[in-house]
């Protein structure tokens, strides 16, 4: 709440204070974020052995699934779009059921 003598200070200074509230709510959401304290996330890093780490709600996973490919335009990017998984690719998807509840993914090559 901001102090009832900010009001008889000059424009500049009011708008000042105001711009170093807004930056310092926004880094103090960022340190959550990076403490693991994102209460409404879709996306987590899945790990077995410690705790599943959330990322920040609707991020962007890209994978590079041909490291040592001379090509750097060879990423799938994967998120949760309205309920659902999107994935999209620098080149074309081909998409192999492996069961009912498994896929393999990989990018279409080009020579």
């Amino acid at each position: 709440m901001p102090d009832p003598r900010e009001s008889r200070l000059p424009k500049w200074a009011q708008e000042e204070l105001h711009r170093l509230r807004r930056d310092l709510a926004a880094e103090c959401q960022q340190v959550e974020e990076l403490k693991g304290n994102i209460p409404d996330s879709d996306t987590f890093v899945i790990d077995y052995l410690r705790s599943n780490a959330p990322l920040p709600r609707g991020s962007r996973i890209g994978f590079y699934p041909r490291p040592d490919s001379d090509h750097l335009r060879q990423q799938i990017q994967v998120y949760c779009e309205s309920g659902r998984l999107r994935v999209q690719g620098d080149y074309a998807l081909i998409v192999r059921p492996c069961a009912s509840n498994s896929l393999t993914i990989e990018l279409e090559t080009y020579r």
